[in-house]
């Protein structure tokens, strides 16, 4: 009796695969409509990823904009490291100044323009000829 059943079940399901009934029609739509949502939902993962790429690339903190502030660290790091040398330079010659009378006057001498009441100060007025504006003769005004 059971397999007189299976037989009959098995026969009911082979002809609602071969003939397309309601419950066959309903089976296939929602089937497609499976497919389709699964389509869009692909469709709409690889949207977003790469939209992520992009910004990942491309965005206000991707590789691009990476790269370039590397490469702003490093010119900044070089202009810092000539500062530094330049600072060092400038206490090295304040702690000069501080010491040394000679160094004091010879900047006086050479910055200021002072000089000792002893010393004597020469001008010399001529042109120097072998400038271009001394070998210049100024032009005739015309009336």
């Amino acid at each position: 009796m059971q397999e007189r059943e299976s037989r009959r079940v098995d026969r009911a399901v082979k002809t609602a695969q071969t003939q397309p009934g309601r419950l066959a029609r309903r089976f296939t739509v929602a089937t497609a409509a499976y497919g389709q949502r699964r389509r869009i939902a692909t469709v709409f993962a690889v949207v977003i990823a790469a939209l992520l790429g992009y910004h990942a690339l491309f965005g206000a903190n991707g590789v691009v904009a990476y790269r370039a502030k590397r490469s702003e660290d490093r010119v900044l790091a070089q202009q810092l490291e000539k500062i530094k040398l330049e600072n060092s330079r400038l206490k090295a010659h304040v702690e000069h100044l501080k010491t040394d009378p000679d160094a004091i006057e010879y900047e006086a001498h050479m910055r200021l323009r002072y000089t000792r009441p002893d010393q004597v100060i020469v001008l010399n007025n001529t042109e120097n000829p072998a400038t271009p504006a001394g070998n210049a003769k100024p032009a005739p005004a015309r009336h």
